[in-house]
């Protein structure tokens, strides 16, 4: 029976889908050919609205059955879109700033998917960040046209969200994300510094600070000598006559019997020393 309305379930999303992308490829096709240019900006209200409404959808659909934390994605990309549609009817605005906002709102939902779950779904940071780097870069190209200083936002935002994700996490677990959070933001550095190096000195010599950082964690691994350590070995409970484990208030009370040992075994401990030719 399960089977059966998991199957009817399936088969109802696919005839929705379906029909989406039906309505959505006629309405474009009919806005390429000019049709509904006479009732613009009307229908781009109409449009913003019925997205609000798929997001509210999917938002309802989610908090209804919560372990289909996905459904979150569609819902916040649906209303950043509904956003965008809004937005391209302010005729002073920047469209760039408007395409940026799809990407924000992705950056949102792979927010609110980690929060529900930081430990588990510490993943979530990376493409959330990506996307909140990539719509940000967009929008500021509104601003400037440099590619030099584009590429540099871009690498140093990829770097910054490799850096976030391992102060929000368990730093031991997720070391490994330093390695392509420093890769990023040196090379956006190369980029900044690259076309300016001629004009600054500091950006001339800024890869002699890598140079020093470099020295100084080979001196500290070869410095770092190895101290002694003692290896723990677990030895069995004194034994009675009779065979059987003594408590500690049982064993502290009278004298210890003829031929009983009450101290630990021998070779319990074992101190590890040093190697001398280190």
């Amino acid at each position: 029976m399960a089977t059966q309305n998991r199957n009817e379930d399936n088969r109802v999303g696919s005839f929705t889908w379906a029909g989406a992308f039906v309505l959505g490829g006629l309405g474009l096709l009919l806005y390429n050919l000019g049709t509904f240019t006479a009732w613009e900006p009307y229908l781009q209200y109409v449009l913003a609205g019925l997205l609000g409404l798929a997001s509210i959808g999917f938002f309802a659909s989610y908090f209804s059955q919560t372990s289909n934390w996905w459904r979150l994605i569609p819902a916040w990309t649906l209303l950043a879109l509904a956003g965008m549609v809004y937005l391209t009817t302010v005729q002073s605005l920047d469209q760039r700033v408007t395409a940026g906002l799809l990407f924000v709102g992705q950056a949102l939902a792979f927010a609110h998917i980690y929060l529900l779950d930081r430990d588990e779904r510490w993943w979530a940071v990376i493409p959330g960040g990506f996307m909140l780097v990539l719509g940000g870069v967009i929008a500021l190209s509104s601003r400037t046209e440099n590619p030099d200083t584009l590429g540099t936002l871009l690498f140093v935002g990829l770097g910054g969200v490799f850096f976030l994700l391992y102060l929000l996490g368990r730093r031991a677990r997720l070391w490994w994300a330093l390695i392509p959070g420093v890769v990023l933001v040196v090379f956006g550095l190369f980029l900044f510094s690259v076309e300016r190096s001629q004009e600054n000195v500091f950006l001339a010599w800024w890869p002699v600070l890598l140079l020093l950082f470099g020295l100084f964690l080979g001196w500290r691994a070869t410095a770092r000598k190895p101290g002694k350590e003692k290896l723990t070995v677990n030895s069995a409970s004194n034994l009675s006559r009779h065979g059987t484990a003594k408590s500690g208030a049982s064993s502290a009370s009278g004298p210890p019997r003829l031929g009983e040992y009450k101290g630990p075994a021998p070779g319990a401990t074992v101190d590890v020393l040093a190697d001398p030719d280190e």
